[in-house]
């Protein structure tokens, strides 16, 4: 049970913790008992894992191996000031080098992925990788390989998973008997009783909160591995009440030992994993539902988390016996008619079930979202709510306001479109507020932003330029001109475009803030027809499609703005250079991060793979692209972007709150309708909602409720 949660300062200390011994080299080939510990800076961790093709993913993440698996190391650095090489040494289980690798660290290098690539089939006993910089060796880690697959725990979990694990109907009988017994309406007899006898003897362990009134007046686990007896004593754990209860049942699978370790109980937590910690008498343990709740971003964060719950020095994990298991989540509140599966900590929404008009609900409760949390006091009064922090019950006074400005054009764009008077209003007070910002410069008009993370970026101009062009009020019409001006005046002769009026350039922004700019300047185009706009989006295409080729450039960030300004562009200009620039980059990101299937894990079913915090935004770029190809009836992309939104447009469902999410929020206003970050996250920012709800509100004009109902996702 959570006893005491960390302060944020706490969570996000930085304190090293390392998944490897360091000890000093050996000039040895062999290992040997006399290296002894030496800490070096670069090095942070070490994981190993399955490799996942040639890609640089784990498919799986464990320290076991049968001799004829690829195994793959994933080294976590810290940044320095130069790059520098480091040695990557395999050692057997005989305790010789038979495989190394010299690999050059960049300075800016956080994460590394190396294969073993020796002698197979894989000797069985225990190995070693061994790291080595300027001939010291600065950290070892040590695998596993046995010969029966059955050996490896990590496979015997998954099968005991597979075989006890219920299903979605046993799933919610439970928890809808649970919450009888929580109301005082069913005795324990009754609920015992009602089982199947196949349910009652699966063997797993049961953990259930029961909320009323958006607190936790429950929070139980059973240690029995046997269904009848773990209920059995989880209700005797529940004090009967007859006011409305929202339960939270939790099914336990499978526990198995892993190494006390920050990486480790990392990877793990991406697998939805929950985890104990015992030593001695003491013990706690954390569900994947609390995780997220609490926003534990790490392991470091869960096991100092377990640590302080089990009555421990912060750094008592280091010492302690830690487990990881697997949970099956359920919810069953006063707000739903029956059961529904959770994901973390919302409910889950089954991707083929979602409807174009659910869609469409999803795009009005954000718009409600942005409109009830629109600040109407001092001086930025108009701007919308930043952020949320739904665990603390806490609104930041803080803002972004480039990320604002992206939200302000967003829902005037949606304004436009539905012809809704009251998020006009609302759009149109906040366009006011920046608009009250704007200077004479650079020929023309830009914005100059005073508060919190300022804005002069040409990005920030073109975000309020499109906001003024997709709402199209008369009294905007000098402005628009001049803003326009000023920012095209910012355009090299190459077609480049400088991306700030008045503040150092930063080479990163190239991967935003350009598109965005000719995005909005088509909009604007759209509705003046004013001449150098579009010649300005015709010069820069030769330079972005260039940079799009080099190793700066080459990144997902780059990709949706760039497809949506030349998509819009091909509007008015055929060159066919564009639609090879938009199919070029959509089909890259769709092979960088292909769409995950049924088989993922409930709340990530079609996301773009490892990209759960930014399939929004790549949302965004598919329609486009998708318009893009069957007007050119390119029927294999037609094909592939049309599955990817009919995947990712509800996953983005998902992580929307919804009112039978309302159960455990003290303040539902601040939190209805708006997106999570990622499944796992409860933290609310509005770029999070703006980038999904845009893409979704785009792919409900370009798809009926026949040709959305009439796509197979699979």
């Amino acid at each position: 049970m959570l006893k005491q949660k960390f302060k944020l300062a706490l969570l996000l200390a930085a304190a090293l913790f390392f998944v490897i011994s360091c000890d000093n080299s050996s000039k040895n080939s062999e290992l040997t008992s006399t290296d002894e510990p030496v800490v070096h800076s670069s090095l942070k961790s070490l994981v190993v894992g399955v490799a996942a093709g040639s890609g640089s993913e784990f498919s799986e993440q464990r320290d076991s191996f049968t001799v004829d698996e690829q195994v793959a190391l994933r080294g976590f650095w810290n940044p320095e000031a130069r790059n520098y090489h480091v040695l990557f040494e395999w050692i057997n289980p005989e305790k010789k080098v038979i495989y190394s690798k010299d690999m050059e660290i960049e300075k800016n290098w956080t994460r590394t992925f190396s294969y073993y690539r020796g002698k197979m089939p894989l000797n069985a006993g225990e190995w070693t990788i061994r790291i080595k910089r300027d001939g010291k060796v600065i950290g070892t880690t040590t695998f596993n390989v046995v010969r029966n697959r059955s050996e490896i725990p990590f496979i015997a979990q998954m099968e005991a998973y597979n075989t006890e694990k219920v299903s979605l109907e046993e799933g919610k009988l439970i928890t809808e008997k649970v919450r009888c017994f929580a109301e005082g309406r069913c005795d324990t007899e009754a609920v015992i009783s009602s089982l199947p006898q196949s349910l009652a003897d699966k063997k797993v362990g049961l953990a259930a909160s029961v909320f009323r009134k958006a607190e936790v007046t429950d929070l139980v686990f059973s240690p029995a591995n046997k269904m009848s007896d773990a209920l059995r004593s989880l209700l005797a754990k529940i004090k009967p009440d007859p006011e409305p209860a929202a339960v939270e049942l939790s099914v336990l699978h499978s526990q198995i030992e892993i190494k006390s370790t920050e990486a480790v109980v990392s990877m793990k937590m991406k697998e939805m994993m929950g985890f104990s910690l015992t030593s001695g008498d003491k013990k706690a343990t954390i569900l994947p539902t609390q995780i997220a709740r609490y926003q534990i971003e790490d392991g470091e964060g869960v096991v100092r988390q377990l640590s302080v719950d089990a009555g421990l020095p912060e750094h008592g994990w280091k010492n302690a016996k830690l487990t990881a298991f697997k949970t099956q989540d359920f919810l069953f509140s006063d707000k739903m008619k029956e059961p529904r599966q959770l994901a973390f900590s919302r409910t889950v929404v089954p991707v083929e079930t979602v409807t174009r008009q659910d869609l469409i609900k999803a795009v009005d409760n954000a718009m409600n979202w942005y409109m009830t949390n629109q600040i109407s006091e001092g001086e930025q009064s108009g701007r919308y709510m930043y952020t949320f922090f739904v665990s603390k019950d806490l609104e930041p006074n803080d803002d972004w306001g480039l990320r604002n400005l992206n939200a302000v054009f967003v829902i005037a764009e949606i304004a436009k479109d539905r012809k809704d008077k009251k998020l006009t209003e609302s759009v149109k007070r906040a366009i006011e507020v920046f608009r009250s910002k704007l200077v004479e410069g650079h020929g023309g008009k830009y914005l100059d932003w005073p508060y919190f993370r300022k804005v002069s970026s040409i990005a920030g101009t073109a975000f309020l330029l499109g906001a003024m062009a997709e709402i199209n009020d008369p009294s905007y019409k000098d402005d628009m001109k001049k803003m326009a001006d000023a920012i095209i005046s910012l355009q090299e002769p190459s077609g480049k475009f400088r991306t700030d009026f008045y503040k150092p350039l930063r080479d990163v922004d190239q991967l935003y803030y350009p598109g965005e700019t000719i995005l909005m300047l088509m909009r604007y185009y759209k509705i003046s027809k004013y001449a150098p706009v579009l010649e300005s989006a015709k010069k820069a295409f030769p330079f972005y499609r260039e940079y799009w080729k080099t190793a700066d450039g080459s990144k997902a960030p780059f990709v949706p703005w760039q497809v949506r300004a030349y998509q819009e562009v091909y509007m008015y200009d055929k060159n066919p250079e564009y639609p090879k620039f938009v199919f070029d980059m959509s089909d890259w990101l769709l092979k960088r991060y292909p769409p995950l299937g049924p088989d993922a894990l409930p709340g990530r079913r079609g996301a773009l793979n490892s990209q759960f915090a930014s399939t929004g935004v790549y949302t965004e770029g598919f329609g486009p692209a998708l318009v893009l190809a069957r007007e050119l009836n390119d029927k294999a992309r037609i094909e592939a972007y049309t599955r990817t939104l009919r995947g990712a447009l509800p996953y983005l469902l998902g992580l929307q709150f919804k009112e039978e999410d309302m159960y455990r929020i003290k303040r539902p206003a601040k939190v209805l309708g708006a997106l999570a970050t990622r499944p796992d996250n409860d933290e609310l920012r509005l770029d999070a909602t703006y980038h999904a709800i845009s893409g979704i509100h785009y792919s409900t004009k370009i798809f009926t409720d026949e040709q959305w109902n009439a796509v197979e996702w699979k």
